[in-house]
């Protein structure tokens, strides 16, 4: 009994489960430390070889045979297009982290900064939470599937063994980085626009009456009207980071056709 062995099955299985490799390790919720690299690594070839055949048939012109040149310029550019497709992912949930981290210096968090047991660093609370409520909005808006099938539109945009544009790519991610600053003050400003409103009220109090102890005074109120304005704003949350998640789909094809232009 013979069974044929199909070799452009398996480097297009190969090529997608190293572009998701680079995406898994700095995937939301799976990057952090606490998720084995072994497991990371199974996730991108269980994904990779369940959509291979389905595009298998629709490359032409692959190789047929092959020496470490081709594999290793080729593993570079798989490389770099799972690493500007992460980028374009990461901007959101570095966004939510830049809001996260200007509310608690209003408040008056940033001071007890804590453990951060995705990166073993140290990150603000507020920070955290609104990282892990973007968690949830990533999954529950089905995100993550807008994230695989750009996975195998890059193979098909950019098929294995043709050269990438990744230049084009490079000035790309520097024009949409400024993006999640943006993005993070949009989520962030009610709280700093009311908080700067209590810093000027509270700078006329202590004219008015100079006797009032305003470090004292001060703190609480900030901490107090600040979470009330950050509990107010999550309304809004929602609808902005869904508005940004949607414009996700949007920058995928963009970058996939400056690569493979």
């Amino acid at each position: 009994m013979y069974s044929a062995f199909d070799a452009s099955s398996l480097l297009v299985t190969v090529v997608i489960a190293l572009r998701l490799s680079i995406l898994s390790a700095l995937l939301p919720v799976i990057s952090g430390r606490s998720v084995p690299v072994l497991w990371r690594i199974a996730l991108a070839v269980v994904i990779a070889a369940a959509i291979a055949p389905a595009i298998t048939s629709e490359l032409e012109n692959l190789p047929t045979s092959f020496n470490w040149e081709i594999l290793a310029l080729e593993a570079f550019q798989s490389i770099i297009i799972g690493a500007l497709l992460a980028f374009v992912v990461g901007i959101p949930f570095a966004a939510v982290r830049f809001a996260g981290q200007v509310i608690g210096v209003q408040i008056g968090f940033s001071m007890a900064n804590t453990v951060d047991p995705q990166s073993g660093g140290r990150a603000s609370v507020l920070s955290n939470f609104y990282y892990l409520l973007a968690v949830m909005f990533f999954f529950a808006s089905d995100a993550h599937h807008i994230l695989i099938t750009a996975m195998i539109e890059s193979v098909r945009v950019v098929p294995p063994f043709t050269e990438v544009f990744s230049v084009g790519g490079s000035w790309y991610i520097l024009s949409e980085f400024g993006s999640f600053f943006v993005i993070g003050l949009k989520i962030a400003s009610p709280v700093i626009i009311v908080l700067l409103l209590v810093s000027v009220a509270m700078g006329f109090i202590v004219k008015t009456v100079p006797q009032i102890n305003i470090l004292v005074v001060g703190f609480p109120v900030k901490i107090a009207v600040g979470l009330a304005v950050l509990g107010l704003s999550m309304f809004f949350f929602g609808s902005v980071f869904e508005s940004v998640l949607g414009s996700m789909s949007a920058q995928f094809d963009e970058i996939l056709l400056i690569l493979g232009s």
